[in-house]
């Protein structure tokens, strides 16, 4: 349905090894993904869904659905338990090994798995269930009942755009907990796409700074003003500037 050049499962493996400060066995983690391919009997999203969720196990994580692991694919795949976005990763990579179409549906507050085959069909990846796009729109309308709901909300999004609402998620749960240490690699991976946010720059900025680290945060500041639009790279410059004379 969409061109996606991202490698979804490989990405995904590459940020949770960054962000939890870990070298990860590629090739061990993405044989997971192998073995569970090879179980699927019935080569269908349906038939996919029944292996994760049904013999596998696999389920969202309930009780503690606000835990960073919940993002990692590496501890997903070895809790069997997750958010529905890194569950919806499990499937899209899953049904790739298939050799099913399958997209990512990034309805706001509730990230889906869609059918390329039949646009009334997707999956709800928390519960392991199979809806039609009725039943996604309630699932909506009960999560904003006071938000008009947009068909827009069930198009299919790129693997670049799953991984940054992956690691957003990351990005909020460690500044509620006030996690600069575990913060700084999140903003790091995000702040690799495209144009850099002067926003999350600064908040880098400050997450470093307060651990100590104001050279490297002057640093990275100086190397983002460099790939900046005009506008944005004065303020990143004069942010650079500001850490640097804390040194002098």
């Amino acid at each position: 349905m969409l061109e996606t050049p991202v490698p979804l499962d490989l990405t995904c493996l590459l940020a949770s090894g960054h962000c939890q400060g870990r070298t990860l066995n590629f090739d061990s983690e993405l044989s997971k993904l192998d073995r569970l391919a090879e179980g699927v009997t019935v080569k269908t999203l349906s038939g996919v869904v029944e292996h994760i969720f049904g013999e596998m196990g696999f389920a969202g994580d309930e009780i503690h659905y606000f835990d960073p692991v919940n993002s990692y694919l590496d501890k997903v795949l070895e809790r069997r338990k997750g958010i529905p976005i890194s569950l919806a990763v499990v499937i899209l990579e899953v049904a790739r090994r298939c050799s099913l179409q399958a997209y990512g549906v990034g309805m706001p507050g509730h990230f889906l798995v869609g059918d390329a085959h039949d646009s009334d069909v997707f999956v709800d990846p928390f519960k392991g269930e199979m809806i039609d796009r009725s039943q996604a729109q309630g699932l909506f309308n009960r999560m904003h009942p006071s938000s008009e709901f947009n068909s827009d909300y069930l198009s299919g999004v790129t693997n670049q755009a799953i991984l940054s609402r992956m690691l957003n998620n990351l990005r909020i749960i460690r500044m509620k907990a006030r996690a600069s240490k575990d913060l700084i690699p999140i903003l790091e991976l995000i702040l690799c796409f495209e144009q850099p946010s002067v926003a999350e720059a600064r908040q880098l900025a400050s997450a470093l700074e307060s651990l100590g680290r104001i050279d490297e945060a002057a640093r990275q500041m100086e190397a983002l003003a460099d790939r900046s639009d005009p506008g944005a790279a004065i303020e990143l410059r004069g942010l650079a500037t500001r850490l640097w004379s804390q040194l002098n």
